[in-house]
């Protein structure tokens, strides 16, 4: 059974550990501390693309034809380029969500949060009902964190995401197109997939901070969707958190090949 091999390779994890795994293949569902709410670190990303794309359909917005001129007050250390590239430099809302997803650049992903509004996406992330999920800081706002002010999910809402995001939930079938394409473009893959096939087809997202390693999303196997979420959080070493990831993957994505 899955559950089992889960159980095993998660039981040693020196921190707190929430696993949800579900297929349309079959009816076998993993939910292990999925209500543990965490410190999302960059998989709070994943409700800033919704609000996006949600947004520009109930405002007629073309997300590629939106110009925001980046500035030098804009740039945010951590992951992303923007903070290497030129001020006035023209970016479009898609090429900053694309940076966003694919780089988890902070840069764009604070952009972003500027131009829609914090307390817009927070109720989005209600009208959604995710009731562990609340975006309260910046990235890398490490001045709010310390305050206690930090963004915050579940694995049981970042399921949730996943599973709207199959169905189209409330979302024109482009707009879920964009953002499933956007994450299977992902360029951190160093966690899940990292000992799978490179022609795998995984749309996920990734977050990471000192004691956090996170990574969600769908593998796509034949005609099987997967969706899979790992989140770790209070790790006295992340590399050990990573090598979880890595095996837990693996034998996830075996175990449904093979079926």
């Amino acid at each position: 059974m899955l559950i089992e091999t889960v159980q095993d390779l998660i039981k040693d994890v020196d921190g707190v550990c929430s696993v949800v795994i579900d297929s349309t293949w079959s009816d076998e569902k993993i939910f292990i501390n999925e209500d543990k709410i965490m410190s999302s670190a960059s998989i709070i990303k994943l409700w800033i693309l919704w609000k996006l794309y949600a947004e520009s359909e109930r405002q007629d917005i073309d997300l590629k034809k939106k110009i925001i001129p980046l500035k030098d007050e804009n740039k945010t250390p951590g992951a992303g380029v923007l903070q290497y590239m030129s001020s006035g430099l023209n970016l479009s809302l898609h090429d900053y969500a694309t940076l966003m997803i694919t780089l988890s650049d902070n840069t764009a992903t604070n952009i972003l949060i500027d131009y829609l509004g914090m307390e817009s996406i927070n109720q989005e992330i209600k009208k959604l009902g995710m009731p562990n999920t609340c975006l309260q800081r910046k990235m890398m706002d490490m001045k709010a964190r310390s305050c206690g002010k930090d963004n915050l999910t579940s694995a049981k809402d970042v399921y949730d995401f996943f599973v709207k995001l199959l169905k189209g939930h409330d979302i024109s079938a482009q707009s879920r197109n964009e953002m499933i394409n956007m994450l299977l473009c992902q360029q951190f893959n160093d966690r899940l997939s990292l000992y799978l096939p490179e022609d795998i087809q995984f749309a996920h997202k990734t977050g990471g901070l000192f004691g956090i390693e996170h990574d969600a999303g769908i593998f796509f196997i034949n005609d099987t969707k997967v969706i899979i979420v790992v989140m770790m959080s209070n790790l006295k070493n992340n590399a050990d958190g990573l090598k979880v990831h890595n095996t837990l993957g693996a034998a996830v994505y075996n175990y449904f090949l093979n079926q």
